[in-house]
């Protein structure tokens, strides 16, 4: 089940979702009001808790799928210090300089989808949509900073268990963990950036309708992740967990909200056709324009089964 928002338009970078998402569409449009705001944040605390307690609820498949990634992360670590060493022996190859606006010494966009920079955009999404009366941008905010979140969580609690030098830092030992975990340096396992890049693009193209923005939002997620590799920052297995990691945890936000939608959808149609049955040929004119504009918003957020 997913839901998409179906607007016209490209997304050619990830500041232009805002644009996509604000741009004129016809319809009635539900006002935004104070409770609907605290009751969209109290969703984003929901999602948040829900994705903390998901290990508890995790069926046969998702425990394969974690299977599968452990697998994954296991045949990559053999790959990890030859990765490492041609990234120090080719500094100037095509593929570190295609990463340079992501990385750390030389790049604008190298805190892009970190808590400085995408916490903002995130906020700025949810405002944007308080002020333009558009769930959709709203979700958007909310939606990323719950990823965001739950990444966090995750990523500080495993480096409070588990340390794994830095590629920096390590020597050449891909090998180094260790229990409990350390300090800045041996935070390597897993990878934040990855994690948090790939928590909002999932979430993202899943939830909505971005056209050729999807693979872009895609491609600007992969450049940051790679950037720290190429920044020995972390190894190829590191990064590897990060981008599955994330890649859940947005998917998990956007069945969220899919579920929500629907939920939606029932009770407005529940009350279209209550008010079709009411005696009162006024209250039924009344609760007829009223639903109108909720139809319409439904009509625009709508469910796919």
């Amino acid at each position: 089940m997913a839901v998409r928002q179906r607007r016209p338009g490209t997304l050619p970078f990830l500041a232009a979702l805002a644009i996509v998402a604000i741009g004129p569409y016809t319809g009635a449009r539900a006002q935004v009001t104070a409770r609907t705001m605290g009751t969209e944040s109290r969703d984003m605390f929901s999602d948040f808790g829900y994705l903390l307690r998901s290990p508890l609820r995790a069926d046969r498949t998702e425990w394969a799928v974690v299977g599968l990634s452990a697998l994954g992360f296991a045949a990559l670590l053999p790959a990890d210090t030859p990765v490492d060493r041609w990234v120090v022996d080719h500094p100037n190859a095509l593929v570190l300089r295609v990463l340079a606006p992501f990385r750390e010494e030389s790049g604008p966009l190298d805190r892009l989808v970190t808590a400085k920079q995408l916490v903002p955009i995130s906020a700025a999404l949810f405002l944007a949509g308080a002020v333009a009366d558009r769930r959709g941008l709203r979700e958007a905010g909310l939606g990323c900073i719950a990823g965001w979140g739950v990444s966090n969580v995750v990523r500080y609690a495993t480096y409070a268990v588990i340390s794994r030098d830095r590629p920096s830092a390590a020597d050449g030992n891909s090998l180094a963990f260790a229990v409990p975990g350390g300090k800045w340096d041996q935070h390597s396992f897993p990878a934040g950036h990855a994690t948090n890049a790939f928590a909002c693009a999932s979430f993202w193209n899943t939830r909505f309708d971005l056209s050729v923005g999807e693979p872009a939002l895609y491609a600007v997620a992969t450049l940051s992740s790679l950037a720290r590799i190429a920044d020995r920052r972390h190894w190829t297995s590191d990064t590897f967990v990060g981008i599955v990691v994330g890649f859940a945890i947005g998917q998990t936000v956007a069945r969220r909200y899919a579920v929500r939608e629907a939920r939606r959808d029932l009770r407005a149609r529940a009350e279209l056709v209550a008010g079709a049955g009411a005696s009162n040929p006024a209250d039924r004119a009344t609760h007829h324009d009223r639903l109108v504009g909720s139809r319409h918003v439904v009509v625009l957020w709508r469910a796919s089964f």
